[in-house]
C-alpha cells in the first residue's frame, strides 16, 4: 500500500481482526458443538446397548430365530424419549454375536449372509467378547453407511457367550455438524459485514480529522502560514493539531525574522555607495548590490547566479579577486573603468572566507568610486602650486620695492612709484586672503546657512550702494533692474550676497570705461534668478569650461584685450597686471570659484555664456524653501 492508503490500513486491519475472531470463534463453536453431539451420541447408544444386553441375557440361552426377531422388535421399539434430546429418534442397528463370532441376530440383516464379526476390522466387537466395551466408527461395508458401534459383552453363567452390538449411524450427526457449520458461516459472514461497514463509517469519520490536518500541513508547508489548523474531537489529534499550529506560528516567527533581516540587508545594500559583490566558491554572483552593477557590471539584467567573469566588464577586477582566492588574503588594487560613458576611478578590494559553508558566501568584492577623491587630489595639489605662485609674484614685487628704496631712499619720484607699487600688491594680497577666507567659510561642513526672507528691492538697494562709485570711477553704466516692490524670497542672505559680489566685481573689473554691467534680481518660477551681464571682451569658449576652477586665469594675450584685460564678468581671473600705477589690477583668480562652492551650499545652478569680444552674462538660479 501506498503511504497515503492508512484509511485502507485501517479499515483492512479491522476487517482481518473481526474476520479471525469470527473464524477461531467458529471453530471452537463448531468443535465444541460436535463434541456435545457425540456425547450425547455415545450416552444414548450406551443406554440403548445395556439394555439390549439385559433383554438378551435375560433370554439366553434363545434360538437364533428368536434372538433376530427380538433384534427387529427392539429396534422397531427402541425408545424415543431421553430426556428432550433428539437421539432417540435416529435410526439404529441392533446385533446380537456369538462367542464365536458368528452373527446370531441382526435387526438389519440376514445373519446367514453376514461374515465372522470376530475380525480384526472389528475392534468394538473383539472387545465385548474379551468382557469389555467397545466402541469403534467406521464404514458399514454392509450398509454402506458410516456408523458409530457400541458393543458390551452378554454374560451367562459368569462367563461371556456373546456379545450385543448397537450401530447408529453417523448421518444425523453429519447433518447436524453441516447444519452447525452453515449457520456459524451465514452468522459469521453477516456479522463481518455489518462490522465491516460499521468499521467502513467509523474509520471514516477518524480518518476525515487526519485528512483536514494532512491538507491543513500542506497548506502550511506551501507557505500559508495564515491557515490555523482545526482542533478534532479526539484527544491525540487535538494534540497533533496543536504541535502543527505551534510549528506554523513559530515558522511564522522565523519567516519573519528571517524576512526582516532580508529587508534591512536589502535596503543597506541598496543604499551603500560602495559597490559590493558576494560570490560563492565557483566565482558565482550571489549577491550584488546597485552601486556594483552601475560601477562594474556589463549588463544589469540577471546577473546573479552567473560566473564573475560574464559579469565584470573589468578583466583587472576578475583577476584580482582571483589572486585573492588562491592566495587566501585581501587584494586591493585601482582601476579605472566607462560609467554610463564617462571614465571614473574605481578602489577595488577582493577578500576570501576562510571557512565557507556548501552554497555560501565564499567571497567578497567590493569597489567604491573614488573618481571624487582622486580628483580632489589632484585640485588640491593644483591648488597649492596656483597658491605658491600667486602668493610669489606679489612678494616679489614687494622684495623689489624695498630691495630699491633700501638702495635709494633719497629718491622721492623714485619712492613715490615704489609706494604706488606695494600699495597694488598689497592691495592683491590683501583680495586674495580675503577670497581664500571666503572660500573656506563656504566649504566649512560645520557652517550653519541661515534662512531668511529678503526682499528683492533691499538686494538692489546694497547692489546700487555697494557697486554704483566703483563702476561710475570707472566710466561704467550699472544697471539694476527693478524688482517687485512686494517681491520676497528665501535663502542664506551671506551667500547671496556673496555670490553678487563676485559676479560683480568680475564684471566692472575687466569691462572697459563705457561699458555697461547689469544686474538682474527677480523670481523664475519657484527659483530666485540672480544674472549678471557685462559688455565686456568676453571669454574665449576653450576657456569657459574651466572658469570656474580655482586660480584659472585666462591669458591676456589670447583675449585681444587693451592693457592685456582678459575674461570679462564670467573670467575666473584678470589680465597680467601691466606697467605703472595706471595698469588694471590683476584678480586673484577665485572669483567664480567662490560662486560655484557658494551655489553648491544653496542647491542653486549657475551657467556662463560669453562671446569673445561682446560680453559675459552669468546665471544663478537659487531654489525656495
Amino acid at each position: 500500500m501506498s503511504r497515503s492508503s492508512l484509511f485502507l490500513k485501517l479499515f483492512a486491519g479491522n476487517v482481518l481482526l473481526v474476520g479471525v475472531a469470527f473464524i477461531v470463534a467458529g471453530i471452537v463453536s463448531y468443535r465444541s458443538l460436535n463434541e456435545y453431539h457425540l456425547r450425547e451420541l455415545a450416552a444414548w447408544q450406551d443406554q440403548l446397548t445395556a439394555i439390549a444386553r439385559q433383554d438378551v441375557e435375560r433370554r439366553w440361552p434363545a434360538p437364533e430365530a428368536d434372538l433376530e426377531e427380538m433384534c427387529k422388535s427392539f429396534a422397531a421399539s427402541a425408545p424415543a424419549g431421553d430426556g428432550g434430546r433428539a437421539r432417540a429418534a435416529f435410526p439404529t442397528r441392533l446385533s446380537v454375536i456369538g462367542a464365536d463370532g458368528r452373527v446370531l441376530g441382526d435387526s438389519h440383516g440376514d445373519p446367514a449372509r453376514m461374515g465372522n464379526h470376530k475380525t480384526a476390522d472389528r475392534p468394538e466387537v473383539l472387545a465385548a467378547l474379551g468382557g469389555r466395551t467397545g466402541v469403534d466408527v467406521r464404514r458399514s461395508e454392509t450398509l454402506a453407511v458410516e456408523y458409530r458401534y457400541a458393543a458390551m459383552p452378554v454374560r451367562s453363567a459368569g462367563g461371556v457367550v456373546g456379545a450385543v452390538r448397537v450401530a447408529t449411524p453417523m448421518v444425523a450427526i453429519v447433518e447436524s455438524q453441516a447444519l452447525v457449520r452453515d449457520v456459524l458461516i451465514g452468522t459469521a459472514g453477516c456479522s463481518i459485514l455489518a462490522f465491516a461497514l460499521i468499521g467502513l463509517l467509523l474509520n471514516w469519520l477518524w480518518y476525515a480529522p487526519l485528512r483536514q490536518i494532512a491538507a491543513a500541513a500542506r497548506r502550511i508547508a506551501a507557505g500559508d502560514l495564515a491557515h490555523r489548523v482545526r482542533m478534532p474531537g479526539s484527544e491525540e489529534l487535538a494534540q497533533l493539531a496543536v504541535a502543527l499550529n505551534d510549528m506554523r506560528e513559530g515558522l511564522t516567527r522565523q519567516i519573519g525574522a528571517v524576512t526582516a533581516q532580508r529587508e534591512s540587508l536589502r535596503q543597506v545594500m541598496a543604499n551603500l555607495k560602495d559597490g559590493v559583490v558576494a560570490l560563492d566558491r565557483d566565482a558565482n554572483v550571489l549577491l550584488m548590490n546597485d552601486a556594483a552593477v552601475d560601477l562594474l557590471a556589463s549588463d544589469a539584467a540577471g546577473v546573479i547566479g552567473r560566473r564573475l567573469e560574464a559579469v565584470v566588464r573589468q578583466r583587472t577586477v576578475v583577476d584580482m579577486y582571483n589572486r585573492a582566492v588562491s592566495g587566501g588574503k585581501a587584494v586591493r588594487a585601482q582601476a579605472q573603468a566607462s560609467v554610463r560613458g564617462r571614465p571614473r576611478d574605481l578602489d577595488l578590494q577582493a577578500s576570501a572566507l576562510s571557512a565557507p559553508a556548501e552554497g555560501g558566501v565564499a567571497g567578497l568584492l567590493v569597489v567604491r568610486d573614488v573618481t571624487d577623491l582622486v580628483r580632489a587630489a589632484a585640485m588640491k595639489a593644483e591648488f597649492v602650486v596656483n597658491a605658491s605662485h600667486e602668493l610669489r609674484t606679489p612678494l616679489a614685487t614687494l622684495r623689489a620695492a624695498v630691495d630699491s628704496l633700501a638702495a635709494d631712499p633719497g629718491d622721492r619720484d623714485g619712492v613715490a612709484a615704489l609706494a604706488a607699487v606695494l600699495d597694488r600688491h598689497v592691495r592683491r594680497l590683501e583680495n586674495l586672503t580675503e577670497d581664500l577666507l571666503d572660500l573656506h567659510a563656504i566649504e566649512d561642513a560645520q557652517r550653519k546657512g541661515n534662512l531668511e526672507r529678503i526682499p528683492a528691492s533691499s538686494l538692489a538697494d546694497w547692489v546700487r550702494s555697494q557697486f554704483a562709485d566703483r563702476a561710475a570711477e570707472k566710466g561704467l553704466a550699472l544697471e539694476v533692474l527693478p524688482a517687485q516692490p512686494a517681491e520676497e524670497f528665501t535663502s542664506d542672505r551671506t551667500l547671496v550676497e556673496l555670490i553678487l559680489r563676485n559676479l560683480i566685481e568680475n564684471a566692472v573689473k575687466f569691462t572697459p570705461a563705457g561699458g555697461r554691467v547689469t544686474c538682474g534680481i527677480e523670481r523664475e518660477g519657484s527659483r530666485m534668478r540672480l544674472r549678471v551681464s557685462d559688455t565686456g571682451v568676453g571669454i574665449r569658449p576653450e576657456d569657459q569650461p574651466r572658469v570656474f576652477e580655482r586660480f584659472f586665469q585666462a591669458d591676456a594675450s589670447r583675449t585681444g584685450a587693451a592693457a592685456g584685460a582678459a575674461g570679462g564678468a564670467g573670467a575666473a581671473g584678470g589680465a597680467a597686471a601691466g606697467a605703472g600705477a595706471a595698469a588694471p589690477a590683476r584678480g586673484t583668480g577665485l572669483g567664480l570659484a567662490i560662486v560655484k562652492h557658494a551655489c553648491e551650499r544653496l542647491g542653486a545652478s549657475v551657467s556662463l555664456e560669453s562671446e569673445l569680444g561682446r560680453g559675459t552674462t552669468v546665471t544663478v538660479l537659487v531654489p525656495q524653501t
